[in-house]
């Protein structure tokens, strides 16, 4: 590929890496930079030395992407200027529409217009609690009294960040509010293409059984919320999600559509193109303005500027394009998965050499863009879909049908009902064809794998391997000179694969490992053991009603720590704080042994866990220099709490005690019971509960370290400040999740080191005082 048949390429190139570079280039820098750029580029302009001023060009292209991402400071009206929390009256205008993601909470988007009755700037994502949520619509004007806190997010090692997320989309700050306090300030006057939106959805509500028309919907508008969990999945697993999401494909779809129409009309090549390109811009603003929708969208218009203007149009050109109008505009829009994987598939199917041939061709396509995703799907979602590129086969035609049926009886709707329901007629058999395809390829064993986010050095390999291959495979004619291009790249590939597997590869090295992860208001521990194995105690909240952290945070960081099965798991009691998220980690991991209450046997008193983590081969007793050991209240337990199972776990002069939620009739019951409650890491009982964590209790502990794990700003005012001073006078240094995100603690037996992930610090403490470490 020559770049004077792509000139956009290499700019789009030096924005990309000026946007990529941002964070570690202070902004007067990125300004010296352009200012230089500048003036030399156009002193070699001057001098016709145009070589030497593209390379100018560029760098300056770089500084501007620079420029662009790095954040500059709320302006001083801002809601994020005002002392947070805090609990006010906010006034503003939505500028999306309202989003219902339970059946009890509402996402909205709102421009602040004055807190209080004071002026005030900024954008507040909030959720709204409760049901009777008035009519509102985008661009209609609200207040509600909301509860205003900075945007943060689960802080765990490798896991996605959220606040950066709604940051890089100007949201600073987040609310919530109840439903009956939320008031409309004047009548809704939603924009036309959200009164399309809605009249698309009802109609195929009004016509369609529900998990069909809620298929639909996501064909058409990739409108996902309606849809059942258990298509969501299916698709998920067969590698075919990606026609639920409105890309590439929903646009080509509608312009070929109104491109065959109007061509079958007579109108002529040029009208036709004008016709599509409006429609396509039309789709666009309906749909709302994803990445991958903008980018087909930017393409398309290029393309049919091309046929107005009986020019030659190039594909990578127009995604060049598409690249620099974006990002100059969004240049967070680069760290966006969607922006990633539309880019990259589109790249990959554009460059690549595809077969001849219907069926070679299709299947070539789907490879050409798995492998273009592939590092993308690995770091965002831990994914490798083997059984995607033959479903596609299925799954794309299928779905194009539906695609093009569907929006020809929504437009139908507009004129005759009877029309339109003969054509929705027409797509439910097709949809339930797609569904059958996709459940047929989610059934396949082993046809989606879960493996780690790979190193960026493994990207890097990857990315460079990939280019040698298709350079070879372009110089393939000339022998001598494709020869060492592919031996590169079968050295590059085999590198990457190398370094990507290497936490699944790696030799254990004989250090224990538990880490409290953050999962807000509940509890979820990982122990990796000395000899490579990892066990789960608890799973954080979870369930089809709320965020899952078992999905959502618990999977992850197992994943991404070469764990792809549990030697054990275990909930320590059955509150949905603890045990929620544990259905999700059983339907991705293969848990050897399910523990529980009653899977303990009593050894000298104790209850004693029916693992050794420290050995592969099994069972343990609470003599062994590391065990993991049940301590139960040994009389019945009134509450709940007090059900809850308490775990020591030792390895050399290390020592860790899960208190679980137990309360204070049980820290009484253990105390009695004359059981080993001496430690170095206390996991605080019940998130820092009064009712937990006495001062009896605590002497008896003596933890040097504790950490409670809990939500930031919680109901329950947890911990309470009782707890936190009992730990400070038996001089316990205290980790929250709340404060400090996940929290890590790694032994070899004689000392200890802990790390915050919130900030990053680690600290190293020697657990043997004769000892320097």
């Amino acid at each position: 590929m020559s770049w004077s048949r792509v000139p956009l390429a290499p700019l789009a190139l030096a924005l990309v890496g000026g946007i990529a570079l941002a964070p570690w280039i202070p902004s007067h820098l990125a300004w010296w930079v352009l200012l230089a750029a500048l003036a030399w580029g156009a002193s070699l302009v001057i001098l016709e030395r145009l070589g030497s001023a593209t390379a100018f060009l560029l760098l300056g292209v770089a500084a501007v992407g620079a420029l662009r991402a790095i954040p500059l400071p709320p302006p001083p009206d801002h809601v994020a200027r005002m002392p947070l929390p805090t609990v006010a009256r906010v006034e503003g205008r939505l500028v999306a529409e309202p989003v219902r993601f339970a059946p009890d909470r509402v996402r909205l988007l709102l421009e602040v217009e004055g807190v209080d009755g004071e002026p005030r700037t900024g954008r507040l994502q909030v959720t709204v609690y409760g049901g009777d949520l008035p009519p509102v619509a985008e661009g209609q004007r609200i207040a509600a009294t909301m509860r205003l806190h900075p945007a943060t997010g689960f802080r765990n090692p490798d896991g996605f960040d959220y606040a950066a997320s709604l940051q890089r989309e100007g949201i600073f700050v987040v609310a919530s509010a109840r439903a009956e306090r939320v008031a409309a300030l004047e009548d809704p006057r939603p924009p036309w293409p959200v009164r399309a939106k809605r009249a698309a959805r009802e109609v195929m509500a009004r016509t369609l059984p529900p998990a069909s028309a809620a298929l639909l919907g996501g064909l058409l508008l990739g409108d996902r919320v309606d849809l059942p969990r258990e298509i969501d999945e299916a698709f998920r697993r067969a590698g075919v999600y990606h026609v639920l999401a409105v890309s590439g494909f929903n646009v080509a779809l509608v312009a070929g559509a109104v491109w065959a129409l109007l061509t079958l009309a007579r109108v002529g090549r040029r009208p036709a193109a004008l016709g599509a390109m409006v429609a396509v811009i039309g789709f666009a603003l309906v749909v709302g303005p994803e990445p991958s929708v903008l980018r087909a969208v930017i393409m398309g218009v290029l393309v049919l500027g091309a046929l107005l203007l009986d020019r030659e149009a190039s594909v990578m050109n127009g995604l060049a394009l598409a690249a620099l109008v974006l990002l100059a505009v969004r240049p967070g829009d680069l760290l966006d998965p969607g922006f990633q994987l539309s880019f990259a598939a589109t790249a990959g199917i554009v460059l690549a050499p595809l077969p001849r041939g219907l069926i070679p061709g299709a299947l070539g396509v789907s490879v050409a863009a798995q492998l273009a995703v592939l590092p993308i799907a690995l770091v965002h979602f831990n994914q490798l879909s083997l059984i995607g590129p033959l479903a596609n086969l299925g799954v794309v035609p299928l779905a194009g049908v539906a695609t093009v049926v569907g929006l020809l009886a929504v437009a139908l709707a507009l004129v005759t009902e009877v029309g339109s329901t003969i054509l929705f007629d027409a797509t439910w058999p097709i949809l339930l064809a797609l569904r059958v395809v996709v459940a047929l390829a989610a059934s396949v064993p082993a046809g989606l794998l879960h493996l780690p986010a790979p190193h960026w050095a493994a990207i890097v390999a990857y990315t460079l391997g990939l280019g040698l291959a298709l350079l070879w495979w372009r110089l393939r004619e000339a022998p001598s000179r494709s020869r060492l291009a592919g031996q590169g790249a079968c050295v590059l590939l085999a590198a990457a694969i190398i370094i990507a597997a290497w936490p699944l590869i790696r030799p254990a090295d004989g250090r224990l490992r538990l880490t409290v992860l953050d999962v807000g208001q509940g509890d979820a521990i990982v122990l990796e053991t000395p000899h490579g194995q990892a066990a789960l105690i608890d799973a954080g909240p979870g369930g089809p009603m709320r965020l899952d952290a078992g999905e959502r945070v618990v999977a992850p960081f197992l994943w991404n720590h070469g764990v792809l099965r549990l030697a054990a798991a275990m909930t320590t009691h059955d509150d949905r704080d603890h045990a929620g998220g544990m259905a999700a980690v059983r339907r991705y991991f293969a848990v050897r042994e399910e523990l529980g209450p009653q899977a303990m046997r009593w050894i000298g008193g104790v209850r004693v866990l029916a693992l050794d983590p420290g050995r592969p081969g099994g069972g343990s007793v609470a003599q062994e220099p590391h065990s993991a050991r049940s301590l139960p209240p040994p009389a019945p337990a009134p509450r709940r709490n007090d059900d809850a199972v308490v775990l020591r776990i030792d390895y050399g002069l290390a020592s860790f005690l899960l208190a679980s939620d137990i309360t204070a009739p049980a820290e009484r019951d253990l105390l009695a019971s004359g059981a080993p409650l001496r430690a170095t890491v206390l996991k605080v009982a019940h998130h820092g509960s009064r009712s937990s964590s006495t001062p009896g209790f605590l002497e008896r502990a003596r933890p040097s370290f504790a950490v409670i794990s809990v939500g930031p700003r919680n109901s329950y005012g947890h911990p309470a400040p009782e707890v936190l001073a009992r730990l400070a006078a038996v001089g316990t240094r205290v980790y929250r999740t709340d404060r400090d995100g996940a929290v890590s603690f790694e032994t070899d037996g004689s000392a200890l080191t802990v790390t915050r992930w919130a900030t990053g610090a680690v600290q190293r403490y020697c657990l043997d005082p004769d000892v320097i470490c």
